[in-house]
């Protein structure tokens, strides 16, 4: 059993002022009070003496415990889970502000932007302003701090589905627990808590209080909704109800209160199994403070880098949510930054897609993380590794009996290997989905660190400690004095450490005789024993009386004891001079010793410092210089600028010297509409591949693009990064224009660009950057023309669809005027003619009778008739719209014999129309007229 102040039957070995003692002849009041052997005896008695009484003897702690011992930890665990439904309730409020402070006057309220993103992810109508909400999701929320997960849970139509997630609420389960602290500490100011059975005990109850509470609280604040869906209902139910929550809180309880009543423990000697867990395995009760300083010392740096990340990148709802996954976020990357991974199970996996489709995401994944960050994570896991070295190596016990147990090297690499398995449990985050909602099958992902994280950790022990052994003695004690207290602990917990090594020290005899003769009674000190302390092993920095020494072996009395009166006891806590009696068990380094070390300390840190400099250095012209991002804005500015030569130098399009006509400057510089600025955004590299992501703006539209890079070749001893134009340049679109029959040039933004005449129409395809194309078609001919200019709208990140230009030729009013000229003209001519039919002519007088009788014959236009032209293809056709009017003056001989002729004058009109066809050849015209 362990050591106590008590006898066995629980009764203090320290009366009241209204005991008496009943003592023997030959035994003195204060021989009775000092010696184990005879208080024993005594003790025996009114054991004896109790059990006559009453006829059953209670358990050893029970006498001892009053009203008060019951209902502190009952209040403690009450405390424990309001403290926790509390921090959930702080966590919700911030991150509802963090949604408000987003919002705009055209965004709704907060309340129905939060709705709107729970009907996005699960698919139902809700109301979060219900009454029912606020009364059920903090509590179930709360319930989360256990490690549960928090489901949904649909039943329709005799069908039902659940879905799942589990995301640890460490910030509410750390206000919990500190509320529990504080209450068990406060409320037990003016307690005795006689015995660690006691301790304990109350811890249980406090436990028993925390998990049964939260266990029904839960049960009875599940929420129960029926969402209407077409026209039936569905059963919806939110509940965090699990298996581990009941067992997990008890625990947390335990501990908590636990720690808080360690200070009212009355116990003044440690217990036989704290002894022989020392002795066993030397520094086991101090080998989480090391553990404690280093995380703390990351996690503070961490997770206020984290923060303000977040509050840069994610805005207000990111920042004012960190509650939520801030504790988890810090401890991924604690995990990341020891050099180990995360990993991706189930559905999780597509998470990583940015780190070369594997399902281990290490820190140093290539375009995931930004280097300058990889290098300060990693060297803040440094700093933090050697604060934990240093605290190790002033709070570790060194003496002979450490330096003869090998259990000793490995108590703190064992311990952080046990840490990394329990890192797989404490840092994971799964969800699942079954039955109607996936189909028939279920889903599961889950994100935790890699399972060879405890073998990191175990590694990462083993150097810290060895720097605790070898390194940091050299400068441990020119650290500032609130450095050193920072890192070691107080002086009561030190002092309580040095007590339980010194007792360690005592050996197999001494504890055992310690542990059956009273263990822990008031006792008048034993002389020297050897034993351990950790400020002992450098006098210097802490001077130490010291005394006598004496052998480790002496007798003791009891059942076990060997021949001889003395009788061995342990150490008390507050005895002031149990820490003072234990020797140095390290001698004081020789100057040149610890000069040789601090040399070589320092020329390795020089070497890890200008190795990590390099690295930096390194990677830092990798990424600019000769980074892939670097080619990309090359291209991006050219393409901005309008120097399209030199952006298709920096990415071929690929295509032939004809489909690059129009990526010149003078073409490309004179679009409308071009690229405006770009950003580059972040790059990913895998291995020889990368994409740099960016974004640009055209005529007021920002557009994302992403720009496949391939490295081919070195520069030196960096990678030479190009344009990958066998993925596909996305700023490259097409552009297909129709060239009609005979034309030889094209009209672009104003610039003449010569294509293939041909005798028939033909399709030119083109590749061109984003801008606006004004596209016409030049005509050789004036009677011909193929309208205006087309306008093309090439956008980056539109559809690949090419746009296609489609030019008719028709004819312009020349056409018609000359037409008509010519047409006019002939009627001219033919009106000069002295013929009755003039040949070729649209009009014409038949003779009926002898010709003699008829002469000359005078023709003259009256009026010209007009014409109407229309196309039909490459020709064009006209008719008369209105008819013309000739007149023909001639002289008929009205004798009918042969008498002299008498020759009279008369006159005749008749119409003129035609219809016929006119050919073009540049400013040629050719008619085909048909009378």
């Amino acid at each position: 059993m362990p050591s106590s102040a008590h006898d066995p039957a629980g009764k203090a070995r320290e009366p009241g002022p209204d005991d008496t003692e009943e003592l023997s002849a030959t035994t003195s009041p204060g021989a009775a009070r000092h010696d184990p052997g005879v208080q024993h005896d005594l003790d025996a008695q009114h054991d004896a003496a109790a059990a006559r009484g009453s006829g059953h003897r209670p358990p050893a702690a029970l006498p001892t415990m009053t009203a008060r011992h019951w209902w502190v930890p009952v209040l403690a665990g009450v405390g424990g889970y309001v403290g926790t439904v509390v921090g959930i309730v702080i966590a919700l409020v911030l991150s509802i502000l963090g949604l408000a402070l987003q919002g705009d006057s055209d965004g709704g309220s907060t309340t129905d932007r939060l709705n709107d993103k729970i009907s996005n992810a699960t698919g139902l109508d809700t109301d979060t302003s219900g009454l029912r909400w606020i009364l059920s999701v903090p509590f179930q929320l709360a319930a989360m701090a256990a490690l549960v997960p928090l489901r949904l849970i649909l039943s329709f139509g005799g069908e039902g589905a659940s879905a799942g997630i589990t995301v640890p609420q460490y910030f509410a389960l750390a206000c919990g627990i500190l509320t529990a602290w504080l209450i068990a500490r406060k409320l037990s100011t003016r307690m005795r808590v006689e015995t660690r059975g006691v301790q304990w005990l109350m811890a249980a109850v406090s436990g028993l209080t925390w998990a049964a509470l939260a266990l029904v609280v839960t049960a009875l604040t599940v929420l129960r909704l029926d969402v209407p869906f077409f026209a039936s209902d569905i059963r919806v139910r939110l509940t965090a109800l699990g298996g581990g929550l009941f067992p997990v809180l008890f625990l947390v309880g335990l501990l908590s209160v636990a720690a808080a009543l360690n200070v009212r423990s009355t116990q003044v000697s440690p217990g036989r199994i704290v002894v022989g867990a020392e002795r066993s395995t030397p520094g086991v009760l101090q080998v989480l403070r090391p553990i404690a300083v280093q995380f703390a010392v990351f996690g503070t740096v961490a997770g206020l880098g984290l923060l303000i990340y977040a509050f840069v990148e994610g805005g207000a709802p990111a920042g004012f949510s960190a509650l939520f996954w801030l504790p988890i976020a810090v401890g991924w990357l604690f995990v990341l930054s020891l050099l180990s991974a995360l990993t991706a199970g189930g559905a999780a996996t597509s998470l990583t897609g940015l780190t070369g489709r594997s399902d281990a995401f290490y820190l140093w994944s290539e375009g995931t993380v930004p280097v300058w960050a990889v290098v300060l994570c990693i060297l803040l896991a440094l700093v933090s590794a050697v604060c934990a070295a240093i605290t190790w190596a002033h709070v570790r016990p060194l003496d002979k009996r450490v330096a003869r147990t090998p259990l000793a090297w490995t108590v703190l690499p064992v311990t952080y290997f046990l840490l990394g398995l329990l890192a797989l449990w404490l840092l994971r985050v799964g969800g699942y989905a079954s039955g109607g909602m996936v189909g028939s099958s279920n889903a599961v992902f889950s994100l935790r660190p890699a399972g060879w994280t405890c073998l990191v950790f175990l590694v990462w022990g083993v150097i810290i400690e060895l720097l605790a052994r070898l390194v940091v003695p050299a400068f441990m004690h020119t650290l500032p004095r609130r450095v050193t207290r920072g890192l070691r602990g107080s002086e009561r917990s030190r002092g309580r450490a040095a007590v339980v090594a010194s007792a360690a020290a005592m050996g197999g005899a001494g504890l055992a005789g310690a542990g059956l003769a009273g263990v822990g009674t008031r006792a008048t000190p034993a002389p020297e024993a050897p034993a351990a302390t950790s400020s002992a092993q450098h006098p210097s920095a802490e001077p130490t009386a010291t005394t006598a020494p004496q052998d480790a072996t002496a007798a003791y009395s009891g059942p076990h004891a060997g021949s001889g009166d003395e009788t061995r006891v342990l150490p008390s806590y507050d005895d002031p001079g149990a820490t003072t009696r234990m020797p140095a068990q390290r001698a004081p380094m020789d100057p040149a010793t610890k000069k040789r070390i601090r040399l070589i300390a320092i020329i390795v840190g020089t070497l890890i410092l200008l190795a990590v400099l390099a690295t930096v250095v390194f990677s830092v012209l990798s990424r600019t210089v000769f980074g892939p991002d670097n080619q990309a804005e090359d291209l991006l500015r050219s393409v901005t600028d309008g120097n399209a030569t030199h952006a298709a130098e920096i990415a071929n399009p690929n295509v032939s010297s004809g489909q690059r006509a129009l990526l010149t400057d003078d073409v490309y510089g004179a679009a409308q509409n071009r690229i405006s600025s770009y950003e580059i955004k972040d790059t990913t590299i895998d291995g020889d591949r990368a994409t740099v992501n960016a974004t640009v703006t055209q005529d007021g539209v920002t557009t994302p693009v992403a720009l496949p890079m391939v490295s081919d070749s070195r520069d030196g001893l960096f990678k030479s990064w190009r344009v990958d134009e066998s993925a596909g340049v996305p700023l490259y679109q097409a552009l297909t224009v129709e060239v009609p029959a005979g034309v030889g040039e094209l009209d672009v933004n104003g610039k003449k660009v010569s294509v293939d005449t041909q005798g028939q129409p033909h399709t030119v395809e083109y590749t061109v950057l984003p801008g606006d194309y004004a596209v016409g078609v030049s005509s050789s001919s004036k009677y011909v023309t193929y309208g205006g200019n087309q306008v093309a709208e090439i956008r980056a990140g539109s559809p690949s669809s090419a746009p296609v230009m489609s030019f008719q030729p028709s004819f312009t009013p020349a056409l018609e005027e000359d037409l008509t000229k010519q047409l006019n003209a002939t009627l001219d001519r033919c009106a000069q003619s002295t013929e009755f039919e003039p040949e070729g002519c649209p009009f014409g007088y038949s003779i009926y009778g002898d010709d003699e009788d008829y002469r000359n014959p005078r023709w003259s236009i009256q009026r010209y008739p007009t014409y109407s032209v229309s196309s039909y293809g490459n020709q064009a056709t006209f008719t008369t719209d209105r008819s013309g009017e000739v007149r023909l003056d001639y002289q008929y001989n009205e004798e009918y014999d042969d008498e002299p002729a008498d020759w009279t004058d008369r006159d005749t009109t008749s119409s003129v129309s035609g219809y016929g066809t006119v050919s073009v050849s540049g400013d040629e015209l050719t008619i085909n007229a048909n009378d």
